[in-house]
């Protein structure tokens, strides 16, 4: 079976980093020497950390070698916020995100607030549904922040607040950011409903109590609708489960992007059919990083459907492509394609590149990427 090759850019295979360094040893490591490894490189980022040096930090994620390590460091350091390995069982503030898509549509130029009227509903489903665990001084932002504020977010200024105890320390860094609406498009948005609470260092936190969405998501999504909707105002909330702070941003991003594909797709796919029959599906992937999916028909070579998904390193690449591949499928479209070689993301005309089926054969011709 045929699979997407890696279009994103790493460190390279030369990592003078440490902390690099130790994530890659890691990700390297059999399953017997891997859990010392580990505790190696989280402690090597507590000391990082405790200096206040996010510079260094940053530096270490420009030197991962590849997705495997960026990755390790991301979740090596959300550890090091929430369970610090220097103090086991203290009291710790621990800060979390709840990544919101917001599917939205309106006759006319709309604004749709960027903060709640009543998070306190909020606190009370949460309440309701035993989603808290033991979380105590548990409390809601009723600012609804915007993915750019929760990733410039300092790893420093998290660790610090979670030892200080106070849960307060971040939110004037996350204010509200409001929706602008073009009229006639269905459109989608990202926010973040941020909060925090205190929880010994080695119990569960809310990330982890409320994991399992089902107990509050619908009532949630309800609330949210009742308290930023408004006339001539169609919105839909799809709220995520709770995430720390740094693994947050990346998850709410990928279910933007997967709501958004799906939107693409339906109305794309409903398009072809009704113009020239059954669409063929290319998804392939691009040397500026990005996936692209293309839908087009040999009857009609100029008519082609495109949609870009931006890859971050932290994504899951051979997740994505299951995503978009069974997102197909449960459509009934039968001819979907992976392109085996990494292209241009431009065409000698300079507009973007998106491959359609009348080009697969030249397309495949050429060396196959590793």
């Amino acid at each position: 079976m045929t699979h997407l090759p890696e279009p994103r850019r790493f460190g390279g295979t030369s990592v003078t980093d440490e902390l690099a360094d130790l994530a890659r040893r890691t990700t390297l490591a059999d399953a017997l020497s891997r859990p010392a490894a580990l505790v190696e490189l989280r402690r090597a980022l507590e000391r990082c950390l405790q200096a206040g040096d996010d510079a260094r930090w940053r530096r270490s994620l420009a030197h991962a070698e590849d997705a495997d390590s960026y990755r390790l460091l991301c979740e090596a350091l959300a550890r090091c916020i929430d369970s610090p390995l220097q103090a086991p069982g203290s009291a710790i503030v621990r800060s979390f995100a709840i990544p919101i898509v917001l599917v939205a549509a309106a006759g006319r130029p709309t604004r749709v607030p960027g903060s709640l009227s009543d998070v306190q509903a909020i606190r009370a489903l949460f309440e309701r549904s035993h989603a808290l665990g033991p979380t105590r001084n548990f409390g809601l932002s009723n600012a609804l922040c915007s993915l750019e504020s929760l990733e410039a977010v300092s790893p420093v200024a998290l660790f610090r607040a979670a030892h200080d105890l106070d849960p307060r320390a971040i939110g004037p860094s996350l204010p509200p950011a409001e929706i602008r609406l073009d009229p006639n498009r269905e459109q989608t948005h990202l926010r973040f409903l941020v909060g925090a609470g205190v929880t010994s260092s080695d119990a569960p936190g809310f990330t982890e109590t409320a994991a399992n969405i089902a107990g509050w998501g619908r009532e949630f999504a309800n609330l949210l609708v009742g308290q930023l909707g408004g006339p001539g105002l169609q919105l839909l909330a799809l709220p995520r489960p709770p995430r720390d702070l740094v693994m947050a941003p990346n998850v709410g991003r990928c279910a933007q992007l997967e709501t958004a594909l799906s939107l693409f797709a339906s109305n794309a796919v409903r398009r072809l059919r009704a113009a020239v029959g059954e669409p063929v599906v290319i998804v392939s992937a691009h040397d500026n990083g990005e996936i692209r999916v293309t839908l087009s028909s040999p009857f009609a070579p100029e008519m082609v459907e495109g949609y870009r998904w931006p890859l971050h390193p932290l994504d899951d690449l051979p997740s994505i492509e299951r995503t978009v591949c069974e997102l197909f499928a449960d459509m009934r479209v039968t001819d979907v394609r992976v392109m085996p070689r990494l292209l241009e993301p431009e065409r000698a005309s300079a507009v973007p590149l998106y491959p359609r089926c009348d080009e697969w054969d030249a397309l495949c011709a050429g060396p196959l990427a590793s």
